[in-house]
């Protein structure tokens, strides 16, 4: 917000989640670097299934604006999102609008219109969350939680629905969560995130903190051992570190951007935090980061004694 500065939990084309307090209906302009956009305040959360927060809904965004969305979604998608939904709703503009919401929060979608066919939707691929609406027609939504019980174990269910009676039928059915219609597109993918990533943990090679393991001895050992994957590493803000065979292809934040080389150096200098290397978290791109760790270790490590030496000079 101009003036302020805020976390951004959650992001997606139309919208963001915030970790501030504003009032549900209120209007505010929010920059993303050079970007401008007015936003609506939709919805609040008081940190029980979520941060402390609010939601809004972008109304009106420059140029610089989206394509700055656009990259962070981009950045975010390596760390927070993926997996397979299937998405039942009797009216296909919903089912398409929560379609389109996960998709470009990173997870695959299928859509289905009625019972019959959320349950060849799961058939032909098992997925890692299933979001129902309870008025399915063929199958209502209170049915087929006991029809995928059996067909689909394990795996987790959300119900929508308009009534909130039905809240209590769909827990003793099974349902992992509920959300009660309307809602925005925002607190979909983050009830979706929690429990799809929950159902589906990454495969995590190798992992530990960063106070017994420096990230120095980490990157050299994946270097060594020709590694190929990607290296989170949290300690109060989220980074990622793409391999292939060892050496660095690019890196960055979760929901801001950066220069690989300079997130790497920055990362080295951490001493506390943890990290993990996940071998199914392919890397996107080459960042035109040439040199292997070592080196780039050495160049860190230079760069940080040429700053200590001007210091020196200056006192």
């Amino acid at each position: 917000m101009a003036g302020h500065e805020v976390v951004v939990h959650d992001v997606s084309a139309t919208g963001l989640f915030l970790a501030a307090q504003l009032p549900v209906g209120d209007e505010v302009e929010l920059t993303l670097g050079s970007g401008r956009a007015r936003v609506c305040v939709m919805h609040r959360s008081e940190g029980v299934a979520r941060p402390e927060g609010v939601g809004v809904l972008v109304r009106d965004a420059s140029p610089p604006f989206v394509e700055a969305i656009e990259r962070v979604i981009q950045r975010a998608r390596g760390v927070m999102t993926g997996g397979h939904v299937v998405v039942g709703d009797p009216d296909p503009r919903v089912a398409e609008r929560l379609s389109t919401a996960l998709a470009t929060a990173g997870f695959t979608v299928a859509t289905a219109t009625n019972g019959l066919e959320v349950l060849g939707a799961c058939s032909r691929r098992t997925p890692s969350l299933i979001l129902i609406d309870r008025a399915m027609p063929t199958i209502d939504g209170l049915g087929l939680l006991e029809r995928l019980a059996c067909e689909v174990a394990a795996v987790p269910v959300i119900v929508m629905s308009e009534a909130p009676g039905d809240v209590a039928r769909a827990f003793d059915r099974g349902a992992a969560d509920f959300l009660a219609k309307p809602f925005t597109t925002l607190e979909v993918i983050a009830r979706v995130r929690r429990l799809a990533l929950a159902s589906h943990p990454e495969h995590v090679v190798l992992q530990g903190s960063l106070q017994e393991v420096g990230l120095r001895a980490v990157l050299t050992l994946l270097e060594q051992e020709r590694k190929t994957g990607r290296l989170v590493v949290k300690n109060g803000h989220t980074a990622w570190i793409d391999l292939v065979d060892g050496r660095i292809v690019d890196a960055g934040w979760s929901l801001s951007e950066d220069h690989a080389r300079n997130v790497v150096f920055e990362l080295l200098e951490w001493t506390s935090g943890s990290f993990k290397l996940l071998a199914n978290a392919a890397p996107r791109r080459d960042a035109g980061i040439a040199m292997g760790v070592t080196h780039l270790i050495l160049e860190q490590a230079r760069l940080r004694d040429e700053a200590r030496a001007r210091q020196w000079l200056r006192s």
